[in-house]
């Protein structure tokens, strides 16, 4: 009784601070670099091809109620209009709890690519969203309705308001570097979500949704043989990264690698509220698949599981994430000639800037 009573009032104080005038964070997925729409919309169109990415996150199961996310992105680069990169689509749902407090995002996100130098480009993206927070009022639990020995006993006497839902447009805007070298590729970049801090509030009071920023940067070391563009006969992929989020002065750090070999990866990253080690600490661990369908697609699968190491999450239990990714690299928006672009008078071929990806 005592453990339900506990688990009761968590799940009060986390929708109490959803639908008042608190602040709250985005959802955050621990493979951010199987979602890079979701953090920063300059990586639709980086590389060459069709990419489709599916991501389910359950988090905190040892909580009753449903803490779950999924995020679904599709972006296709164009080399063949001048200063583009590419076009994508998101749509982003999160479900939190026995209230069903759902939020549902779908978004629009266009890219500019421009080339620096022979091995240097930039890439600025933008995204456009149409958000959509809805509410169960009748299943939500307020603390009113609590008695310390027996749990949920009283009437509340919260009054709802007339609607459970709302809608409002969202925008982001991000750019990053890409610089490559022989066997190595490096993206360094930053983004700013929720511009103009649009209002999430249920009631007639403003809630004006904090902005978000992220800087991230991650290195692909490319070791060894390969054929065809991506077959590989021997050699190894490490891909180091960080990736570092501020909201509402809540900070978010995670560190790690990944390894691909022989077609399966492997990884382990570190994530916490600082760069210390303190109350909140993740170990992140993960391996997947790598499925070539011929030299120019493949299915890559990736499992990823939280592995608090702090005492301070004893009653939330670990997090478990699902990526599901299609590529398909000769698939483009516009069929023509190979393009070349002028640089301070001098002549380069883009696709000396295509980059394998992890």
């Amino acid at each position: 009784m005592k453990k339900a009573l506990i688990y009761t009032l968590l799940s009060a104080i986390i929708f109490s601070l959803n639908i008042t005038d608190t602040k709250a964070q985005d959802v955050s997925f621990s493979q951010f670099f199987n979602n890079p729409l979701y953090y920063n919309p300059a990586y639709v169109g980086l590389n060459k091809g069709l990419r489709a990415r599916l991501q389910y996150r359950n988090q905190w199961y040892d909580i009753p109620g449903d803490f779950s996310a999924y995020n679904f992105s599709v972006d296709i680069a164009d080399r063949d209009i001048p200063g583009a990169g590419g076009l994508g689509i998101m749509v982003n749902s999160a479900s939190e709890g026995v209230g069903y407090f759902k939020n549902t995002t779908v978004a629009l996100l266009p890219s500019v690519r421009i080339p620096l130098a022979e091995n240097f480009i930039m890439q600025v993206g933008a995204m456009a969203s149409f958000v959509q927070r809805q509410i169960n009022w009748g299943n939500l639990v307020f603390s009113d309705e609590l008695n310390g020995m027996h749990g949920n006993i009283y009437q509340s006497s919260f009054t709802p308001p007339s609607g459970d839902k709302i809608i409002y447009p969202d925008f982001s805007f991000g750019g990053l570097f890409q610089v490559s070298g022989e066997g190595v590729t490096g993206v360094f970049g930053g983004a700013a979500h929720h511009l103009t801090r649009p209002s999430q509030s249920f009631f007639d009071w403003g809630s004006p949704l904090d902005r978000r920023y992220v800087v991230h940067g991650d290195v692909i070391f490319d070791i060894g043989q390969k054929t065809g563009y991506f077959v590989r006969k021997k050699g190894f992929k490490l891909n180091p990264g960080i990736i570092w989020q501020n909201q509402a002065k809540m900070n978010l750090y995670s560190v790690g690698m990944n390894m691909y070999f022989t077609r399966m990866y492997f990884g382990i990253w570190y994530r916490n509220e600082s760069l210390e080690y303190d109350t909140h600490s993740d170990f992140v661990l993960l391996a997947g698949v790598s499925i070539p369908f011929g030299d120019v697609a493949r299915l890559k699968l990736m499992y990823s599981y939280d592995m608090a190491v702090t005492a301070g999450q004893t009653y939330t239990g670990p997090s478990n994430e699902i990526s599901l990714i299609f590529e398909f690299d000769d698939i483009k928006l516009m069929n023509s000639k190979q393009k070349y672009q002028s640089i301070r008078g001098r002549k380069i071929i883009e696709e000396t800037l295509e980059c394998t990806p992890f």
